[in-house]
């Protein structure tokens, strides 16, 4: 999923911030819930600053259990994706944010048309993509939300058994980075 759009400062901005937080927190129905957080700051002829980041960066939660993935913001309209890759997957400069291969190999399917950039002509298709059993539990898995609308907000088991670490990031912001503790 090539991205155009990406802004080659925010990612290095972006990175280190986006894997902060450890806490966690529940909706009602128990599940941890991890929100997709926007913000940014410019300086003109200078910078721009993504700060966009998932919220907390890191999450316990019990094999079986679920997390809810939701947007924080209400004026973001980005689509996001909660996408599993493996730890060695998960940029760590601009160049590789820019041409982040887990994004364009294990997320490209959520696009109607997966060899062509997301956006009003290209809407997403598929809102979960899994490549292992049902639920997180393998690189490739995938859940997308954009908003307005139904799928502002999604919910999915976690079906890695206990001792995984699963790490994810967002394929269509692919500073944006955390990782599941599987208990």
């Amino acid at each position: 999923m090539r991205r155009s759009h990406l802004v080659a400062a925010a990612a290095v901005a972006a990175v280190g911030a986006s894997l902060a937080g450890a806490s966690m927190a529940a909706n009602n129905s128990g599940a941890v819930v991890i929100k997709a957080v926007d913000g940014g700051k410019m300086v003109p002829n200078k910078y721009i600053q993504d700060g966009m980041h998932f919220s907390p960066g890191t999450v316990n939660v019990q094999s079986g259990g679920s997390i809810t993935f939701t947007f924080a913001d209400t004026k973001q309209m980005d689509p996001h994706t909660l996408t599993i890759v493996e730890k060695s997957q998960l940029p760590r400069t601009v160049a590789q944010a820019n041409d982040c291969t887990a994004c364009q190999t294990d997320a490209s399917p959520h696009l109607k048309n997966p060899k062509a950039p997301p956006g009003p002509a290209n809407p997403i298709a598929h809102w979960i993509i899994d490549k292992g059993q049902r639920g997180l539990d393998t690189p490739g898995d995938s859940v997308a939300i954009q908003q307005p609308g139904a799928h502002r907000s999604i919910t999915v088991k976690v079906s890695a058994p206990p001792g995984t670490t699963l790490y994810f990031l967002c394929a269509v912001h692919p500073w944006m980075q955390g990782k599941i503790i599987v208990h």
